[in-house]
């Protein structure tokens, strides 16, 4: 399965804000009809007091305005939502104010309607229009409020003032109060920068955890030379959620074409291997130039780091245990045959501590088949070897062909430090490492008195130095 190149975040960003425009303009228009339902009678019960006149226009300007919010609201609803609402609602409102304003002008005079509560929150209304999400939008609603505000005093409000009105009506307060309500609407623009930018951003950092659209990464569990791993969630559509492992190709190994070919080996090869001491594969693919795997998740330890926990050694029907279910995934894997039935002669050839896991339960699972392969395939007379230095067979560190015994050899190895908390195969340099396959280990009841004499046969007959003298099978 080889993924799509994701969409850029911006992109994906302006398409949700496109899709979602109805709904937010839905919210507006429901806001301010919701003022104006609130404003109309309040208006009315203040004819008393403000005059009947006065209230009548404030009416007479406000229930239009409501209508048309109203009527807005109902053409959403009904998926009629068209392109010029935004800035056709967003103009209206930010002109009620000035509506109001003119109405208080006419009625009570040039110094009440430059004082009345209209102007306060005149800038408030500017700023409204950041949730259109419209930078463009807000720093348009900043301009038509100031010159709106302008036109207004210095057209209709200014020659009506007596000669010795207050300085804070003079030209020069207004024009701080034009210019403060054109800074309300750059100062919407910069929020509504500021927010696409942070959303922009948020969608980043999700989508660098998301991949292929169905799996969410978390906490790294594991990392090697050339993959990483981590813990994940499983979510398709539908509700449905499972926790899986992602090992992850890191992006230098991603153009490597011979990496590329173990990795896609491993995938194809662990996707029919389906054995309960064996991870499962359940998905591979190729998500932002990086090669993926999707893993049965192991709920517990690697062996490696169960031994380094500060605790005393394994007991020894531990070890027995371990030894067991380990053998029986090895045996499996030996025995694998094709669609024609024909033996794959399969050999894992990196058996060791961080590669087998344990679980909470105490399942033991053996992973990372990246280095498996048949034994048709192995090259004799290579100088490289394939696994880790110090988990390795003799036959292995003579480069001669390999068959599952070598395998075996490797499981004596795990099972000899399971044992005993000592590694076999030791040395200050590679080489030394590799030359010390060839010697005879400590018997583990040297280095642990309660070990039996059973259980040490088992762990010697597997370190046999020929594979002839080793178990025939894991079975």
């Amino acid at each position: 399965m080889e993924a799509s190149q994701p969409r850029l975040p911006v992109k994906r960003m302006r398409e949700f804000l496109a899709s979602d425009a109805p709904a937010r303009e839905a919210s507006a228009a429901r806001f301010m009809s919701g003022v104006g339902l609130v404003v109309t009678p309040v208006s009315v019960l203040l004819g008393p007091m403000i005059g009947w006149g006065l209230s009548g226009l404030l009416v007479a300007v406000l229930l239009p305005f409501t209508a048309y919010e109203l009527t807005i609201l109902a053409l959403i609803r009904r998926g009629r939502y068209a392109a010029w609402m935004p800035w056709v609602n967003a103009l209206l409102e930010t002109s009620i104010p000035c509506a109001v304003i003119s109405v208080d002008l006419t009625k009570q005079g040039a110094e009440y309607a430059l004082t009345s509560p209209p102007i306060v929150v005149w800038g408030a209304v500017v700023m409204m229009s950041v949730v259109r999400a419209s930078r463009g939008l807000s720093l348009a609603a900043g301009i038509l409020a100031a010159c709106e505000y302008l036109i207004f005093y210095f057209g209709f409000a200014y020659p009506m003032l007596p000669a010795h009105a207050l300085v804070t009506l003079g030209p020069a307060m207004i024009g701080i109060r034009a210019f403060l309500l054109l800074c309300a609407g750059i100062g919407g623009a910069v929020l509504a920068n500021v927010l696409l930018r942070k959303a922009e951003e948020a969608l980043s950092a999700v989508r660098a955890q998301d991949l292929m659209s169905k799996y969410f990464l978390h906490e790294p569990i594991g990392a090697g030379g050339m993959a990483e791993v981590f813990r994940a969630t499983y979510c398709p559509e539908g509700g449905f959620e499972k926790t899986v492992a992602i090992k992850r190709v890191l992006p230098t190994f991603s153009n490597d074409p011979h990496f590329v070919d173990l990795f896609r080996f491993e995938a194809h090869l662990c996707s029919r291997l389906i054995h309960p001491n064996i991870v499962q594969v359940t998905d591979v693919g190729r998500f932002d130039g990086r090669y993926i795997l999707a893993m049965e998740f192991v709920d517990g330890l690697p062996l490696h780091a169960l031994l380094k926990a500060p605790a005393s050694l394994l007991p020894l029907s531990a070890v027995s245990y371990l030894g067991a279910e380990l053998a029986a995934a090895l045996d499996y894997l030996h025995r694998r045959t094709d669609e024609q039935g024909k033996p794959l002669e399969l050999v894992h050839r990196d058996v060791n501590p961080p590669n087998v896991l344990i679980s909470r339960i105490g399942e033991v699972k053996l992973s990372d088949f990246g280095v498996a392969h048949a034994a048709t395939r192995q090259e004799a007379g290579s100088d490289h070897i394939v696994g880790k230095p110090s988990y390795i067979s003799p036959e292995q560190a003579r480069h001669l062909p390999l068959d599952g015994r070598s395998d075996l050899f490797c499981l004596g190895l795990t099972m000899y430090e399971a044992l005993t908390g000592v590694r076999v195969l030791r040395g200050a340099t590679r080489d030394e490492t590799i030359a010390s396959v060839f010697e005879k280990p400590v018997p583990p009841h040297q280095l642990r008195p309660d070990v039996t004499p059973e259980l040490e046969k088992v762990i010697f007959d597997l370190l046999a130095q020929n594979p002839d003298a080793r178990p025939t099978t894991g079975r």
